[in-house]
């Protein structure tokens, strides 16, 4: 799958700016517990991930990357026929604990992802209600 490098590369310029205002987060954030596999260049790492919104996810992984890496995600969801294969930027990291942004999602894979959301319980740290 061929992912545009200067969308990721903008959104790494611009996650200097993300990173010191640490906005109200522009997405809800849904529990999810299915399995996430990460391709970096310098490895690749199993995990499962914990959490999912329409702009990306957070999830352990078997060993740690660095903030600000472009990697590629690859997880499924139910609501979509094949494996999502994704560039994403690491925008946290907390021990074996990763956050990602989505920056290269198609318009069918954004919907899928959001169906899914639709469907599962929001994420107690938004301080939102769990329907």
């Amino acid at each position: 799958m061929e992912h545009d490098y200067g969308m990721a590369q903008h959104a790494i310029d611009s996650g200097d700016q993300w990173a010191r205002a640490k906005p109200r987060r522009r997405f809800i954030r849904y529990r999810t517990d299915p399995p996430i596999s990460v391709r970096a260049v310098e490895r690749d790492l199993e995990g499962c991930r914990d959490i999912i919104s329409e702009g990306g996810m957070g999830g352990t992984l078997a060993g740690s990357l660095s903030v600000g890496n472009v990697v590629h995600l690859q997880f499924r969801v139910p609501t979509h026929p094949a494996l999502i294969e994704v560039l994403v930027i690491v925008r946290d990291q907390q021990d074996l604990h990763h956050g990602f942004e989505f920056v290269s999602l198609t318009d069918a894979e954004q919907a899928a992802i959001r169906q899914f959301c639709n469907g599962l319980t929001i994420h107690s740290e938004t301080g939102r209600i769990d329907p």
